[in-house]
Parts: structure tokens; sequence; C-alpha cells
């Protein structure tokens, strides 16, 4: 009876003692180098070059006219001036409007995708997980949620190599 009791102390505590397989990836590092990723950024970075140069153009025959107001301002009339400033106060305004309705267009527009993207992400990391075993997949960043770990459990290059071979860039 002896033996049975310790024989089943030792098995408990050796189930006890078994712990899940971990693992871990640096987020940051999946963000930057996952290509679809980096074509949405420089989709939108390109689309907001566009946008602001555009823009600039405007914003350059506003500027002469603006300038040439001030030049010519002295010699009109007060109710001349009062019209011209009214013109392009409201030139400008109209300027500045436009550039935040276009830019937060974009900006919403970028931040929906690359919401989804950081849930593609997270849900190929689940299901790495689950389909190799883990129990838990840690994610290190510069805020230090894995302050060490060792490489062997760095799962990053495997995952970034899952995410980069399912995505075909000529679905866009």
């Amino acid at each position: 009876m002896k033996k049975v009791v310790t024989l089943i102390a030792v098995l408990v505590f050796c189930i006890s003692c078994q712990t899940e397989k971990t693992g871990y990836v640096d987020t940051e590092k999946l963000l930057t180098d996952y290509n679809e990723m980096t074509e949405a950024k420089e989709r939108f970075t390109k689309e907001s070059d566009a946008i602001q140069g555009d823009l600039e153009i405007r914003i350059q025959a506003y500027q002469i006219k603006e300038d040439l107001f001030k030049k010519n301002g002295p010699s009109m009339s007060r109710s001349k001036q009062e019209q011209k400033y009214n013109e392009l106060n409201a030139e400008a305004q109209l300027l500045q409007r436009e550039r935040q309705q276009k830019l937060g267009k974009l900006q919403a527009e970028s931040q929906a995708v690359i919401d989804s993207l950081i849930t593609k992400v997270k849900d190929q990391v689940k299901a790495y997980g689950s389909a190799n075993g883990y129990g838990y997949i840690y994610g290190s960043n510069d805020a230090g949620s894995v302050l060490y770990g060792k490489e062997e459990l760095d799962l990053t290059g495997t995952i970034l190599k899952e995410l980069n071979d399912n995505y075909d860039s000529s679905k866009k």
C-alpha cells in the first residue's frame, strides 16, 4: 500500500511539473517586415504625398494672390481691400478644410487597413500556436513584455515567413 501511495505521489508530482510549450515573437519585427503591411504603408504614403502635392500647387497660387494683395492693397479703396481680404480669407479656409478632409479620410482608411493587418498577424500567431502545440506565445516589444527569451523560443522568423508566404501581392 505504501508503494502505491508513493507511486501516486510521484505521478502527481511529475504531472504538476510539466510545463506548457512556450515561445515568443518580436511583434515590432513581425509588423515591420510583413510584406503586406510594408506595401500598405507605402501605398498610403504615396497617396498622402499626392494629396499634399496637389494642394501645394493651389497653396502656391493662393500665396501669389496674397502677395499681390499685400503689394497692391494700400492703393485700393477701403471697401475693395475688405472685399479682397474676405475673398483671400475664404480661399485659405477652403484650402485648409479640403486638406483636413482629404488627409482625415486617408488616415481613417489607412488605420482601418492597418488594424485589419494587425488582426491578421494575431490570427496567424494563434493558428501557429494551436497547430504546433504551444500553450503560450508571448509578444516581445520595446515596452518590455518579454525582457529575455531563449533564442530557440523566438518564433518571429517562422511566423513572418508563413505570413509573407501566404501573402500574394498580385491580389491587391
